[in-house]
This record gives C-alpha cells, structure tokens and sequence, in this order.
C-alpha cells in the first residue's frame, strides 16, 4: 500500500520542510490546459485555479477579465418577480465564446498559467512568530507575511474583486480592506495573535483614534477591536512586497510513492503505538510516517493555558509568604507552638483581628489555614493569605472573572482565602474598578426637579426639530415653537435642519404675526447654536439660553408637545400621512384651542384673550355672540381684565401641577452634591447604533470648575490636557474615585 515519504506530503497541496507550495502534478497539468471556448469550460478552469488562489498575489486583479466573461449567462434559479420587467437578453450556456474572447481574455489565461506554474513556497503558519499584514486600496495585493531569519516570508496572498456598491465608496476603500483582510480572509491566522499592519494610506492609520467615522466605520472598527495590532504607514514606494520570495526548485517526484506489504504497516504502528506512553500527543506527522520536520516546533507540543496574572506557585514559596508576613507570622508561630494567644503582640491593628479567628485557625502542611462552614454543610480550608499576594488574588478572582459586583467577588474569594479586613478591601477594590465605574449604571434620577419660570406670553419661548418620514412634498422636519406661558404652539415643516432655515422660519413667520419674543430657548443642536442665529437674535435684542448636553428635560414643553403632535399625525389615514405637511396646521390649531392640563385654559385663550370659532360652532350656531354698542376702550378694559385674571389662575394652577410633579420626581431621587474641583466621569453618549456592550461612562476624567446658580447644572473640563469647558446637567456626571 502506499505511504507517505518523510520528505514531501502530498494532499491538495504540496507540503516541505520548506514549506507549502502548488501540488506539482496538478500544476504539470494545468500548464498544458486548453484554451476555454464556452462558459462550462471556463468555469471549470476558474474554479481549479481559484483553489490555488492564495498563492498567486494580485489573483483577482489578472482573472477579472475571465470572470467579467461570465456575465450575460441566464441565472441558475429565476427569482420571485414582484414587478414586471422586461426580459433580458441572455447568452446561451453552451454558445462558443466566437469573437467576444478577444486579447485580455488571452493574456489573462495565460498569465495565470504562469503565475501557476512559477508559484512561490509559501512559510508554514507559526503562531510563535509575529504576522505583518501588507494591505493596500481596492484589494489588489493583501499579503499575509511572518518573520523569520532570512526575513520576511508570505503565508498567505489575498485579493477579491469590489462589489457594485463598494466601488461607489469615495474614500473607505483602504478601511475596508483593512476590515476585511483581517475580520473575514485571515481571521483564523490573526485572531488572538499580535501582528501589525503596513499600509501606504496615512489616513488610515488614525482609525483607532479619530472620532469622524459614519456608522459603517463605526462597525468596522468595531469588529477590528477584538484584534491586537498595529498600524504602520510605509510611502508607496517603500510598501512594496519583496519580489525575492523564497522559491524553492521542485522535488524530483521519483521515489516519492513506496509500495509496503501490509505486515510493516502493522509493525510501524505497533512500534509508535509502544514508544508514546498513554495520555502524550503524538504528532501528526509521526503517526503518518513522516518526519516530524516538516511541521513547526509550536505544532509539535499539547497546547499550553494562559494564565492571566497568574504564576505557578510552590508551597515553599507559600510557606516563605506567610514567615514573612508581619501579620501572619506571630499568630502562625503561636498556633504551631500552642502559645497562648492573649500573648501574641504585633504593632498591626490587623493582628488582633486576627486573633479572633484564633479557635479557627489551624497549620496543615506548614502553612496556615482558616477553617469555617459553608452551605450545605461543607467544611472550607482558606489560606490566610500573605498581604504581598492580595493584589494577584484581586486581579484574578475579579478582574479576570468577568469584573463580578462586591457580594460575588467577595464569595469567590471567601471560599479560598482569608484575611483580616478582606470584605472591607474587596468592597473598596470593586468599588474603585475602573473598568466597572465604566460600566455601571447611571443613576436615574441624581437632582431634585426645578421649575423654569416665565412671567407671560412671549416672556419665554422654546424652539425645537422633530424628524418625521419625508412626505410626498420632501418635507422631512418639523421647527416647533411653543410659548412657555401659554402653551401656545406653532408648527413649521422644513425640509432640512440648516440654521438659515430656522431664522427664514422664526422672522418671516413667527416673528411677523406674534411679535418678539424676551428669550428663546433651545437645545445645543448646531442649528440653534450657529453663529448666524446668535448675530439674529442679538440684532433683535433676544436673549438666548440652552439646554444642558443630552439633557432634554432642559425643554420639557416641546419635548411633551412633540409627543402629542406626533400621535395626532399617527392616526391619520395612510394616504393623508403621505402629505402630513398639509394637515399639521390644521392639527396643531385644534391642539391650541384645547383645555391644556397644566394651566385649565386653552393656550388660544391664553395667547388671545378670546376661545377660537371653530366651524362647528358657526354650523350649530354656539359661537359667542359680541356684545352690542361697545366701545374699544371698554373692549380693551374688558380684555386686560380678563386676560389678568386668566393669567393668574394659569399661573397657580400651573403651579400646583408643578408642585404635584415634583414631589413625585423627587420621591425616586438620590441626590448627589458636587463641588469645585471634584473628580467626575461623564456619560458616555457619543456611539451610536447598537451599544449594549459599550462602557455607560467615559473613561477620561474631568475637574468640577463651576455650577449654574439654583440648577443641578455644571461646568467641567477635562483633568488632563485641554478642552473646552462642558455644562452638564448631574444626572450625568459620577463621582470617580483617585484610583480610576
């Protein structure tokens, strides 16, 4: 039967002590293939040379005048038409090619024969040698190299034609290689391995720093994290693989293929069954028959365990540990002597404590252990532990075990070891974790509610955007303007959220038909915040506050009319939501002339002295009827008086309501209290999309340099280096601890 000679192996692939190369039987007869003249026999060639793919660098970029040649040919399975098109026009499967095969196609078939036959050796894969990855744009040459001796040497090339969409990305195509040479072609080489990446794109090379990404890079970027690399820029000319790869003559293919009557067979196994003892690895390659030299010295041994921040530790040095310490050894020495304990003397505090474990303690084996019964009944030796180890202990029993609250990290720990104070230290090491001060969950509610106040109408006005679908119009966005007194709202569609059209809306018509507001108030949106709006309103002599950072509440009254503005659009019919821009004002005037629940008054009333006729009242004939033979000045007389006792009665009863919210707010708060130059975290509000595994706080701290005055508002900047000073409300902001 045939057998394997220690030289060469022959499977798909051709391996040596060299390393793996094309199977030169094959290759032997791909050099003589004939010329493809229809679409079976060229997918047939494609399909043996794709094979051989990660040979051949650049493999996408010569066949893809071959593989455009497969284009134009009737689908393997038609698909479900929702729509009718017109029929294509298709090739027939088995036409001859004719004159459409034309010179590329001939070079293309050509040069790949070549690249086939004069194919370099490429090095064995050695996870104990670092990968560097050569990546460039539109995936013409990703190459998989290690180092070794006499140099760099390939493991791997890799190339892919772009798709349809990705050909239309402007200026990602390096990212995207990157992303998909590392998290899809070489995944199995490069996952938890440690190996840098030379690219000839600068820009690229800030990826992992820089904050200007899209959503697609952000997932990208996400993916490329689970990976420990480096990125390296190298100018074009110097990015350039060596073209000395290492190719190794071919072996003379005599001898290769033995014939052995089956009796040595079974003597070659049973003498290798008899030299490994049970339990060892054999390796593969002694157990083909071949010399173990053909395979990497990492392959040849049991994978071994990582162990963290452990290290294997003797009982001597254990026993060393405890002798040593100046807490342990004097009640460890009385314990074995059978001292009386009351004579034990240490300046420790923790000696004592210590101490009044002393019916607990016992010496088993030279050191020292406390004895103690846990559910259900079972009996638990702990090491009382030498202080020199606690930080080891700590590191791995939390931080290695998946960062565990207080109560089960103390557990953990408890059914090993003891020492005095442990639960007292473990609280506090959990408490000061980074890693979970970053994860933990932000307090819902850390500030008693405050009230913002205005004295009348147009006292205090707020602006807001709300996005809805594009209508049949365009008409993508909603400027809401509400007046803080009356509740009085008015909505404008817009198509875009650019400052030039909040200030066409507010002057041409807001301002023109209600008169100038005391102050506007809004959000930190770059549309309110530019400098455009700021020289407008200042021009009109208008005052401008904001909101806090991701503080909505800031702006309760348009953030609540939103709401109701958007369950009025909602229930409309499905055609009449495809032109919501033309029943938003009718919408919002039957809000307007609705009893508000905070004031008891329509906020029409309270904006006009009078209730709107609605053409339900003219068709019954209920509209109030004007008195006769008045005056202007008693109709003004009358107005004042009544706008006067309206607005008292709004103010108290929007009072109360306030007051009502309030104590059931306040009922849930855990009111913290910052100072001036405390160390805070910030909530982490900057990733997008999907987040459940991002930290909830960010991890730079910053310095407290000031506080609103009566607000739970802050101002803080970063503690280290420089930035621009943030106001944030306290709900997010965390107390950091000096050990973070």
């Amino acid at each position: 039967m045939p057998v394997l000679s220690p030289k060469s192996t022959l499977f798909t692939e051709h391996g040596t002590e060299h390393g793996i190369s094309t199977d030169p039987a094959k290759v032997a007869a791909v050099a003589h293939w004939k010329q493809p003249t229809d679409l079976p026999s060229l997918q047939s060639f494609l399909g043996f040379c794709g094979y051989y793919r990660r040979f051949i660098k650049n493999y996408s970029i010569i066949v893809r005048p071959l593989t455009e040649f497969c284009k134009g040919y009737p689908p393997t399975q038609k698909k479900r038409k929702t729509t009718k098109i017109p029929d294509k026009i298709y090739y027939k499967v088995s036409e001859p090619f004719g004159d459409r095969w034309d010179q590329s196609c001939t070079e293309a078939f050509k040069q790949i024969i070549n690249c086939l036959t004069d194919a370099p050796v490429l090095a064995f894969a050695d996870p104990a040698k670092p990968y560097v990855l050569h990546i460039d744009a539109s995936f013409k040459g990703l190459v998989l190299n290690q180092e070794h001796p006499e140099g760099l040497r390939p493991v791997a090339f890799a190339s892919r034609k772009l798709s349809a969409s990705e050909k239309n990305y402007p200026v990602q195509l390096e990212f995207l290689a990157l992303k998909w040479a590392v998290v899809d072609k070489f995944h199995d080489y490069l996952y938890g391995a440690s190996f840098t990446v030379r690219t000839d794109n600068n820009p690229l090379t800030y990826i992992l720093t820089t904050a200007k990404l899209n959503a697609t890079g952000h997932r990208w970027l996400a993916a490329l994290l689970t990976y420990n690399f480096t990125l390296q820029y190298r100018p074009g000319s110097s990015n350039i693989d060596a073209d000395s790869l290492s190719r190794n003559a071919l072996p003379d293919n005599n001898g290769e293929w033995q014939h052995i009557p089956p009796e040595s067979v079974q003597a070659l196994c049973k003498q290798i069954r008899c030299e490994k003892p049970v339990g060892e690895f054999l390796n593969c390659a002694e157990a083909l028959g071949v010399s173990p030299d053909v395979i990497p010295d990492c392959y040849a041994f049991p994978t071994r365990l990582d162990f963290g921040c452990l290290t294997q530790m003797s009982r001597k040095e254990l026993i060393r540990a405890q002798d040593d310490d100046s807490v342990i050894s004097p009640v460890k020495e009385a314990v074995k002597k059978g001292h009386p304990f009351h004579s034990v003397k240490g300046e420790d505090p923790r000696v004592a404590l210590l101490l009044r474990e002393a019916n607990k303690l016992l010496i088993s084996d030279e050191l020292l252990y406390r004895v103690i019964e846990r559910p259900p009944g079972r009996e638990v030796h702990q090491l009382v532990l030498p202080s020199e180890y606690l930080s080891i202990v700590l590191r791995s029993l939390h931080d290695e075990s998946g960062h565990l609250g207080v109560e089960k990290t103390t557990e953990l720990i408890r059914d090993r070891f003891y020492w005095p104070k442990m639960g007292a230290e473990v609280g506090q090491y959990v408490k000061n974790c980074g890693r979970c001060v970053a994860r933990k969950t932000p307090p819902k509610r850390a500030a008693p509610l405050n009230q913002i106040t205005s004295k009348g109408p147009l006292d205090l006005v707020c602006i807001d955007f709300l996005s809805l679908e594009p209508d049949s119009q365009g008409f993508a966005n909603i400027l809401v303007v509400t007046d803080h007194f009356t509740r009085y709202a008015q909505a404008f569609p817009a198509k875009d959220q650019k400052a030039s059209t909040v200030a066409k809306i507010l002057c041409e018509r807001y301002f023109v038909h209600y008169g100038l507001p005391a102050r506007i108030h809004s959000d930190q949106g770059r549309d309110f915040e530019s400098k455009l709006i700021k020289d407008l309103l200042r021009m009109l002599g208008i005052r401008k506050s904001r909101t806090s950072n991701y503080h909505p509440q800031g702006a309760p009254q348009p953030e609540r009319f939103n709401r109701t503005l958007l369950s009025m659009l909602g229930i409309l019919d499905p055609n009449q939501k495809q032109k919501w821009s033309q029943k938003i004002s009718h919408l919002v005037h039957a809000y307007n002339c609705t009893q508000n629940e905070a004031t008891g008054y329509s906020p029409y009333l309270l904006m006009f002295g009078r209730e709107a006729c609605l053409p339900v009242d003219i068709c019954f004939g209920v509209a109030e009827e004007n008195e006769k033979d008045v005056t202007y000045q008693q109709y003004v007389t009358k107005l004042k008086a009544d706008l006067q006792k309206a607005y008292q009665l709004a103010t108290e009863a929007a009072d109360k309501n306030h007051q009502r919210n309030k104590r059931a707010h306040d009922k849930l708060v855990k009111e913290q209290v910052l100072e001036e130059g405390d160390r805070v975290l910030l909530r982490n509000f900057g990733v997008t999309g999907k987040h459940k595994l991002k930290d909830k706080w960010r991890s730079m701290p910053y310095i407290i340099v000031g506080k609103m005055p009566n607000l739970p508002v802050y101002q803080v900047k970063p503690e280290r280096g420089t930035g621009a000073v943030k106001t944030v409300h306290c709900n997010y902001l965390l107390p950091s601890f000096p050990a973070i």
